[in-house]
């Protein structure tokens, strides 16, 4: 049972370091409450692990590389009085022979104090960023690393036992990728049962550069138009396609090529397309989903308290992007309270536990209106909606959550990037959207952005009536204006608009 979220979220601002077998990132997270998001991400594409197949050992400049981007990011850190520095150090730094003189070196140089996840450990944590940008999360994570692919069960808020492989790229293969010799090769080492210790694998979460880069790749080649690639979901024959494609001999010639991918990590999506190609032979999902999180993700999840876990993030984002805003979230408490007793009475997208959560979401970001420019208002708060750093919203949902809240600033029915809603909601997905917008809209203006004013009335739906009942110190509240909005909102829903006063 999630909390219910009327204390103030704590605000706080950590580091994560990453030396992982491709990359080394420092990554700030802004926290509030249950929620967090990077607020600045650095990556340097050192390749540690680019010799672990030939040599055993880390590549020589990616060594040098390392320790100098190690070097900056301790600085940066100190530079920003960070509450705490997360460290994680991956499948190179476990299995290189000369990771530990590295360790060593590191720790001289810089202060750091590396300790490389065991492969279970490295599984668990990058499932806990799944659970972390989406708590319905139902399936197998797979983190797919330059040197290892880590495979957990997730369901419930929970993760299962961790198993981490030797299938990333630097482990499998140096020169030419060849799928044709590398798919046996990774048959062999998954085993022909492995499906057998994953019993829930409706759903596939990928993790990992590789993936995420395919991801947008896909997304620009068949012009899908919400360009975020976390929680993008396509159906297994679409994954199929997709992996098929780009270790395909053609695919492969096109990915190393395509435009602003530099050529590190250009070099290991054709065996991403080939590694979701064997997963999908292996567990034979219904559907895939690029994840929400992964090990960064994860590692900030852990440091949270329990208490703090117990939250519901998406609400404690909402109330922080709104926060920033004159008047805070207690507007849009009061909004979402004031419309809870017409809630089954209005029509829905989703079962109404997920509507309800997402009306919570617009209600809490009304807040963040105010102040902005009149003419511009709308298309802002849309376009945070689409690409803000809310967890715990699938693609559709996000398009339904940025429509609600245009209908909340403008009664326009379509919105700026239209494409995105034509494609994602239909139209009567759209009208419940809308209707629920203007409910917004409403309340609003009859508060005057007072949350104090909406617990004067009570707002319900007795037979054909959309029933507004006001105290009588409160009448005078109600104007030509504000009964406008209530008589739309009332035809939007087929009902007419009654006013009545409360004996009290």
């Amino acid at each position: 049972m999630k909390s219910d979220q009327s204390n103030t979220p704590q605000q706080q601002r950590i580091g994560v370091i990453d030396i992982g077998s491709n990359s080394v990132r420092f990554v700030v997270y802004s926290i509030s409450g249950a929620a967090f998001a990077p607020v600045y991400d650095e990556k340097v594409l050192a390749g540690l692990g680019r010799d672990l197949r030939r040599t055993g050992k880390l590549n020589p400049d990616g060594r040098v590389q390392a320790l100098a981007a190690l070097k900056r990011f301790t600085l940066l850190a100190k530079a920003q009085k960070l509450d705490d520095v997360l460290i994680a150090a991956t499948a190179a730094m476990r299995v290189a022979r000369d990771a530990p003189e590295f360790i060593v070196q590191v720790k001289e140089q810089t202060g750091l104090d590396i300790s490389p996840l065991s492969g279970e450990s490295e599984a668990l944590t990058s499932a806990l960023g799944v659970i972390a940008g989406e708590p319905r999360a139902l399936g197998l994570a797979a983190d797919l690393g330059g040197a290892s692919l880590e495979l957990v069960q997730v369901g419930n808020g929970r993760v299962f036992v961790g198993v981490s492989h030797p299938l990333g790229p630097f482990s499998m293969f140096e020169d030419g990728f060849d799928a044709g010799e590398l798919r046996p090769r990774i048959d062999s080492i998954l085993g022909g049962n492995i499906a057998q210790d994953y019993p829930i694998i409706d759903t596939l979460y990928l993790i990992g550069g590789a993936w995420r880069n395919l991801a947008n790749i896909d997304q620009k080649r068949n012009r899908y138009p919400l360009r975020v690639a976390y929680n993008y979901s396509f159906g297994a024959g679409h994954a199929r396609q997709l992996a098929n494609w780009a270790c395909s001999r053609e695919g492969s010639a096109e990915l190393l090529n395509w435009p602003n991918i530099s050529k590190r990590r250009a070099d290991t999506l054709p065996y991403g397309g080939l590694m979701l190609s064997v997963l999908l032979d292996k567990f034979d999902p219904n559907h895939v989903v690029i994840a929400p999180g992964g090990l960064r993700d994860g590692l900030v999840y852990q440091y949270l308290s329990e208490q703090v876990k117990d939250r519901v993030a998406l609400f404690d984002a909402c109330s922080s992007i709104a926060g920033q805003s004159r008047g805070g979230t207690k507007l849009g408490v009061a909004v979402f309270s004031f419309l809870s007793a017409i809630h089954t009475d209005l029509p829905r997208a989703f079962d109404l536990d997920t509507e309800n959560r997402i009306r919570k979401a617009a209600s809490l970001l009304i807040g963040m209106g105010a102040g902005l420019h009149p003419s511009h208002r709308a298309k802002i708060v849309y376009e945070i909606a689409l690409y803000g750093p809310l967890p715990g919203l699938t693609h559709k949902e996000r398009a339904y959550l940025a429509l609600m809240l245009f209908r909340a600033y403008r009664s326009r029915k379509t919105p700026p990037e239209n494409a995105i809603i034509q494609h994602l909601l239909s139209e009567s997905e759209q009208l419940s959207a809308q209707i629920y917008g203007e409910a917004i809209r409403a309340a609003v203006v009859l508060s005057g952005r007072s949350a104090s004013v909406l617990k004067c009335f009570i707002l319900s739906v007795q037979s054909e009536y959309l029933v507004l009942a006001a105290n009588k110190s409160a009448e005078s509240l109600v104007i030509e204006r504000t009964r406008t909005h209530f008589e739309g909102l009332a035809i939007m829903i087929s009902k007419t608009l009654r006013l009545e006063t409360l004996d009290c």
